[in-house]
């Protein structure tokens, strides 16, 4: 009987031994960055940019640039669930819009197709065109769409490069890749500047989004939780779109569509998690939406940028078991044509006044008085909700494990600042400094003529977007009809911003609002102060002189012989694939070439064409003709280019054409059909 005990007693450890060295072993993993990586400094003095022109009318300029990076590259969105960009569906754009009016500061609203702002890229960017540009830092905004299928390793915090993608690190190479590419994009916009003719309008968009997390945002409202249904969570939605349009003047003295600016709230979460390719989600094709609807010929490349706005708790209203690239471009689609609609209706309302007005201010939230705190948490904590991804974004079983599960809210000890959030890792955070979360945000009012944009490196949901809203009409001088649109993630990234009310629920986006459940006092506050200032002053520049970043850093930029050419060629021939489930139909091609260090993917690359005229038929700009990694060794890579929803055609009609690159030849393909 005695060693019977024994060994019930011993057989009763293993479990508690198991869970020991599972959260030993999580532990380790989580700090494992912190304990090897090497770091880098980033040291940014923003030297002053070129002297404004005197202006006796409104000028302005577009420009759009390819940002799509190297392949292998880790992706921002999912975390630990995302995996390597290995290729290409649609590209990733840098569209800057530069807007200067007489007597005003010059301005550069830049919309990429990023996951989010990042404040030293803003520095970056803002030291490039420096030399460039008349634009200052404070007049710069970096606008994103938070697309789930970029890169990641370029952001301001070590928080955030470690554990927004599915690596840790901080990639140099990827960061001046995208510094050199945006400062590209506002000094073309700046050089091609013209006369211009703006207006400014709106509509509202129902049935293609919905709230994610409905019964968190009923509790603004008292509703029952037993209310809660499909139908609300589609209510419970920003529809507004909002649309700067502009027109600039041609050498023949005519005025031409030249492009838009649209602030829109949606996730951009249709691709799901664990996809390859990089791709800019549904705003890819609500991006082409104006543009393809314009009947007349342009002058000039029409350039069309959407940005995010209050989307925190805003999804695609994808189908049920339909997520994927047919749902991305359903919706996409739906809202691009939205935007054209929208870009025709304000033909009559161009006008040639142009007021610009800029305010920035940057503070340190780890070192703010108390009086500017409004009740924000002295440092950033993370919820274990967090790990439990968003709805719509489960992955079993973590995703339903208690205390990880959303919906679990602290129920004893919640009379500190974070109050009901559980943390991750419980008082294991405290290992990790307050100054490895993002901490310092970069504050924004801009101002178009009666349109003001307020960026914000948070991710902020509806009924939170309303409540700063509302702060900021009432600090805006009487007697003018204000148009205010947050804009989420801009500049950087420091979590989600809920209300009060959403953040007891903690699901996953009160787990995600670091700085616990006062952080939109705290933003409704400062932006309705910064915006109050620039109505007084006509402009503010907080910005330091100088600003410093020390960041954990990895490189993932594939590396190559500078001096080495690489052949290409098929390695397999056109073979058509029909539609299957979610799948489109599409021909798929292999070729052997270059590897991927050596393969610029901002530069154009594939095209079908007629095999007899040359007549181009698609090209790698419109969303189906698409290239992904399939293996690489020493002697270059083999790569798949698929064409989707290929249209009927002759046999032998058409050939597929690999575009010559620095180091390798062009590749065209056998006829086919």
């Amino acid at each position: 009987m005695p060693s019977r005990r024994r060994f019930r007693r011993r057989w009763l450890w293993w479990p508690l031994v198991a869970v020991l060295l599972v959260a030993g072993a999580a532990l380790l993993h989580t700090a494992w960055p912190f304990l090897t990586y090497p770091r880098e400094t980033l040291t940014f003095q923003v030297p002053d940019p070129r002297p404004p022109e005197p202006l006796n009318q409104a000028v302005a300029g577009v420009a759009e640039v390819d940002i799509t990076p190297a392949i292998g590259l880790p992706k921002f969105g999912y975390s630990a669930w995302a995996a390597d960009g290995d290729g290409f569906r649609t590209r990733l754009k840098a569209r800057a819009f530069y807007l200067h009016g007489p007597g005003g500061t010059p301005l550069a609203l830049v919309q990429l197709d990023l996951g989010a702002g990042s404040l030293p890229l803003h520095y970056a960017v803002a030291q490039r065109i420096a030399a460039t540009t008349d634009v200052p830092a404070h007049g710069l905004s970096l606008l994103v769409t938070h697309t789930h299928s970029g890169p990641a390793q370029y952001l301001g915090s070590d928080f955030y490069n470690v554990f927004g993608g599915n690596r840790p690190g901080f990639d140099p190479a990827l960061f001046d890749f995208l510094a050199n590419r945006i400062a590209e994009a506002v000094s073309r916009a700046y050089r091609d500047r013209r006369p211009a003719r703006l207006a400014v309008g709106e509509r509202d968009v129902w049935g293609l989004t919905r709230n994610r997390s409905p019964q968190a945002w009923a509790r603004n409202h008292g509703i029952d939780p037993a209310r809660v249904d499909g139908n609300l969570a589609k209510r419970a939605v920003n529809p507004r779109m909002t649309m700067l349009r502009l027109d600039l003047q041609a050498d023949d003295g005519r005025f031409y569509p030249a492009g838009a600016l649209t602030l829109f709230s949606i996730h951009g979460t249709a691709i799901p998690a664990f996809t390859g390719p990089y791709h800019a989600d549904v705003w890819h094709w609500l991006a082409r939406g104006p543009g393809a609807a314009l009947e007349r010929p342009l002058p000039w490349p029409f350039v069309h940028g959407a940005v995010q706005a209050t989307h925190a708790d805003n999804n695609p209203a994808w189908h049920p078991d339909h997520r994927g690239d047919r749902e991305a471009r359903r919706i996409g689609t739906a809202l691009g044509a939205q935007a054209a609609d929208l870009f025709q209706s304000l033909e009559g309302e161009l006008a040639p006044r142009l007021v610009t007005a800029a305010a920035s201010r940057q503070l340190d939230l780890l070192d703010l008085p108390e009086e500017q705190r409004h009740g924000l948490c002295e440092r950033a904590v993370v919820g274990a909700a967090t790990a439990g991804a968003a709805n719509g974004d489960e992955v079993f079983p973590v995703s339903y494990l208690p205390y990880l599960q959303e919906g679990w809210p602290r129920r004893w000890f919640t009379d500190g600042c974070q109050g009901v959030k559980q943390w991750m890792l419980s008082k294991g955070q405290l290992l990790l400094s307050p100054e490895a979360f993002p901490h310092r945000a970069l504050f924004q009012v801009m101002r178009v003529n009666d349109l003001v944009v307020v960026p914000l490196p948070w991710e902020v949901t509806l009924e939170s977007g309303n409540r700063i809203r509302g702060a900021v009409l009432d600090s805006l001088p009487a007697g003018r009809p204000w148009r205010v649109e947050i804009s989420s993630l801009a500049n950087g990234f420091l979590g989600y911003a809920v209300t009060p009310e959403e953040y007891g629920a903690q699901y996953y986006e009160g787990g995600h609002t670091l700085y616990g459940p006062h952080t939109v006092d705290f933003l409704a506050a400062q932006s309705a102060g910064l915006a109050g200032d620039l109505g007084r002053r006509g402009e503010v520049d907080d910005l330091p002189a100088e600003s410093r970043f020390s960041l954990l850093r990895h490189r993932y930029w594939p590396r190559t012989d500078a001096d080495r050419t690489w052949a290409r060629q098929w390695r397999q021939g056109a073979r058509y694939h029909a539609a299957e489930g979610e799948k489109e139909a599409y021909w798929a091609w292999r070729f052997q070439g270059e590897p991927p260090g050596a393969l610029d993917l901002s530069a154009p690359l594939l095209r079908v064409r007629g095999n007899d005229d040359r007549t181009p038929v698609a090209d790698d700009q419109g969303g189906d003709l698409a290239l992904r990694l399939i293996d690489q060794d020493d002697q270059g890579a083999l790569y798949e280019v698929r064409w989707y929803r290929p249209p009927p055609a002759a046999p032998g009609s058409l050939e597929l054409e690999v575009l010559a690159g620095d180091r390798a030849p062009s590749l065209t393909s056998p006829a086919f059909p």
